[in-house]
């Protein structure tokens, strides 16, 4: 089928009528998106048209495919790209992509020039293997960057692509949710038998998040059913609900949560049966909502007796090396310590919830969240380990990314792209998509950055480190030796793209993540008091200039900075209390 010859357009592209500059329609997005790219590739003006007849490509929903899945097909002359409200849109970039587009960033694409262009039979299906995908990067939660959500195939509550790019999987509640569902402002003070009692005492504070509920009254049943009832009723588009404690240890020790503990096994079983009552309770008036509950901290390892129910859902976080394949590390030091005085590592825990769990999503991590910027050496694991997760009938994937606003370095923009395709496709030519990007983005510094990826792994796994997301750790990968091997590369690289200003900028901005260690472990934390104040100023106008403006997920620039000079190794303690600083400094 001919498309385009010498800079004419030999088709032109028919949605429904009455659709036309519809901007809230999937439909006329996904016809619109491809124009531009079509004329793009061949500088030919491709037309939208209402009805149509004859040959030509027609774009349309599908009722009978879900709504992320697409179909691509020719026949009869004609190219049909259809698929569900999202699907349809993944369906245009997938054809794309098979003409040889590109999308690694937002800001970065590639498109072949086909001046004359003729594309084969095809007859293609395709549907994600996680059907809740979602990463927290800021070129896919930004609303100014919603077409590349929709590029990178994502539908997680973070990706807010709007309607007329297909929506998203929405949350009334997203996660440590007790604060709403029993807010202490309302119930403390006529019942504070509603709060856990730690220490002797029911403790909550409407000011902190550092309690938790007490799950087993039955009181608190019903005080969670008509608040989340309240909730669904003002939110009816949202159709997952998240019932999970706050984040903190510090679960009931009365005398009926403990025995409940003990004879479940597990904390969990005493939130599930909290989930299952809320969830039984409001399915009749909300038949298609789904209930979330957190395996995380005291609730990570599965109860023993107490099921989840057909519309309850578990998010299984993974607190866990990450530097490993999930299953080939016994590291144990961050493993929940059970009643008995055993361990459990992650892969047990997610063994024991697929077996009894039939709606399981699970919760990774990308990046090191107090030190944002330190090289994170998890490369070859995010291949296999969302390949265990598949194979252990895990339905949706968060991976929790760096969300610094205009993003960080550590690769991130790759790591984000190689993530999306994924959570697509976990058995995805993952070196293919690897090394197009490098060598598209980065030219000929391409296989010097790329040796340095490897590195890191290798170091890593050379030098026995078993690497966390929420440590200060100096882990042996990143000991001076390593450094110097890390430089070495990155001069390579510099060198290679010296007389490109966006390349080499690129590369500068990766190579951050480098200095980042030398300032950081010789001049702050490692107790020689050096304090290189050159040094020091240069990495921070560094990072201005390449709008890097978080080094720790939850402290700004200048308290970072801040607490640096103090003699601090992190900023966050001139902060009370404790929560997340915005980026004053944009």
């Amino acid at each position: 089928m001919i498309l385009a010859q010498n800079r004419e357009a030999k088709v032109n592209i028919y949605i429904k009528e009455g659709l036309f500059e519809n901007h809230k329609s999937p439909i006329y997005n996904a016809a619109y998106y491809l124009r531009y790219y079509l004329s793009r590739i061949t500088i030919a003006p491709f037309e939208i048209v209402e009805g149509g007849e004859g040959e030509g490509i027609y774009i349309d929903i599908n009722p009978d495919c879900i709504d992320d899945e697409f179909s691509i097909k020719t026949e009869n002359g004609s190219l049909y790209i259809t698929g569900g409200k999202r699907g349809v849109i993944y369906g245009i970039w997938d054809f794309l992509e098979s003409l040889g587009c590109r999308f690694f960033t937002p800001e970065c694409e590639k498109i072949p020039t086909i001046l004359n262009l003729e594309i084969p039979e095809i007859d293609k299906t395709d549907k994600p293997v996680f059907e809740y995908r979602e990463t927290d990067y800021y070129n896919v939660t930004s609303k100014d960057m919603r077409k590349y959500m929709t590029m990178c195939r994502l539908n997680g509550a973070c990706n807010e692509a709007g309607e007329g790019l297909g929506g998203n999987v929405k949350y009334a509640l997203f996660v440590h949710s007790l604060v709403d569902i029993v807010p202490v402002a309302e119930n403390f003070a006529e019942h504070p038998e509603y709060y856990a009692l730690r220490d002797g005492k029911r403790v909550a504070n409407a000011d902190d998040t550092e309690w938790q509920l007490c799950l087993s009254n039955p009181g608190v049943v019903d005080v969670a059913v008509k608040n989340i009832r309240k909730i669904l009723l003002a939110n009816p588009d949202k159709k997952i609900v998240s019932i999970s404690q706050n984040d903190n240890r510090n679960n009931c020790q009365c005398e009926e949560c403990q025995r409940i503990d003990e004879e479940e096994g597990s904390p969990a079983g005493l939130m599930i049966r909290f989930a299952n009552a809320v969830a039984e309770a409001l399915e009749p008036e909300f038949p298609d909502v789904l209930f979330d509950i957190l395996a995380y901290g005291y609730t990570r390892p599965a109860s023993k007796i107490t099921k989840p129910r057909h519309n309850v859902c578990v998010r299984l976080c993974a607190g866990t090396c990450l530097s490993h394949v999930y299953g080939e590390c016994t590291d144990n030091r961050y493993s929940y310590v059970m009643g008995d005085g055993t361990k459990t590592l992650f892969i047990d825990d997610l063994k024991q919830w697929s077996a009894i769990c039939d709606r399981l999503y699970a919760w990774n991590y990308t990046t090191n969240y107090p030190l944002y910027p330190m090289p994170f050496p998890n490369w070859n694991t995010l291949k296999p380990d969302l390949q265990i997760l598949r194979d252990h009938n895990v339905k949706g994937v968060f991976e929790q990314a760096n969300r610094s606003r205009f993003g960080c370095t550590d690769f991130n923009e790759l790591r984000n792209y190689l993530i999306c395709k994924l959570l697509w496709n976990p058995d995805c030519d993952v070196d293919t998509h690897r090394k197009e990007f490098l060598d598209y983005f980065y030219g000929d510094a391409a296989p010097y950055l790329d040796e340095y990826i490897n590195a890191l792994c290798d170091n890593s796994n050379r030098l026995g480190c078993h690497v966390y997301y929420g440590t200060l750790d100096r882990y042996e990968y990143l000991n001076d030796e390593c450094l110097a091997q890390y430089n070495e590369l990155f001069d390579k690289a510099e060198a290679a793209v010296a007389g490109n200003g966006i390349l080499l900028a690129r590369v500068q901005k990766a190579r951050m993540s480098v200095r980042f260690c030398e300032i950081y472990w010789h001049e702050i934390d490692d107790g020689r008091g050096t304090y290189n104040a050159e040094a020091i100023n240069q990495f921070f106008t560094d990072l201005r200039a390449h709008n890097i403006i978080r080094l720790d997920e939850w402290c700004n620039l200048e308290g970072t900075y801040y607490g640096w000079v103090k003699g601090w190794d992190r900023g966050v303690y001139v902060h009370i209390p404790f929560r997340f600083q915005g980026e004053s400094l944009i």
